[in-house]
């Protein structure tokens, strides 16, 4: 159960992000901007409540590391995809390091 929570928080997490970042490329102030930005806060919250409800199962010293690694490769990879933004080589071997560290730091 307490991977499901950790898993939805990541999830959650790289969503808000992603309108956060959405918002930020509009630049004038607009009704579009304010749902992004009030879009992106309410998956914040939605993912603040699964990762505390993780913590009922998983020590802390899993899971916010877990739940780290997991937002930064999924986050890095939502930029690649949907922001067209570039991973250098040397990104993709950190994002790499950052999935064996995620794999030893689970399974110990």
């Amino acid at each position: 159960m307490g991977i499901l929570f950790l898993s939805l928080s990541v999830a959650f997490n790289a969503v808000a992000n992603s309108f956060f970042k959405a918002s930020a490329d509009i630049s004038d102030v607009t009704l579009r901007k304010g749902v992004f930005l009030g879009l992106g806060l309410f998956l914040g919250l939605v993912n603040t409540i699964c990762y505390i409800k993780s913590l009922e199962y998983v020590p802390l010293g899993v899971a916010f590391p877990v739940w780290s690694g997991a937002c930064i490769i999924l986050i890095a990879l939502i930029s690649f995809a949907v922001f067209n933004e570039a991973i250098t080589l040397r990104q993709w071997v950190g994002l790499a390091t950052v999935c064996i560290g995620l794999l030893l730091v689970w399974k110990s």
